[in-house]
């Protein structure tokens, strides 16, 4: 029983010490996304016929986005 108390403690402190991390990387992803974001309105906002190109360009990004925040999780 003590054993599985101290596997359990440490498990749930390595958890706590994962969460940091976690944030961090989460972090750098939106931080990519924000810059993707205003790198695609830089090329694509100016010009009203461009506007689906801006659309798929943001989209890019945040797919782009939505998989860096998948792998920061996994």
């Amino acid at each position: 029983m003590k054993y599985i108390i101290l596997i359990s403690s440490i498990l749930i402190a390595l958890e706590y010490l994962a969460l940091p991390v976690m944030a961090g990387c989460v972090s750098d992803c939106k931080d990519e996304y924000e810059s993707e974001v205003d790198s695609c309105k830089i090329m694509w906002g100016d010009d009203p016929d461009d506007d689906y190109m801006l659309k798929s360009c943001i989209d890019d990004a945040k797919d782009e986005y939505d998989s860096c925040e998948g792998e920061c999780t996994s």
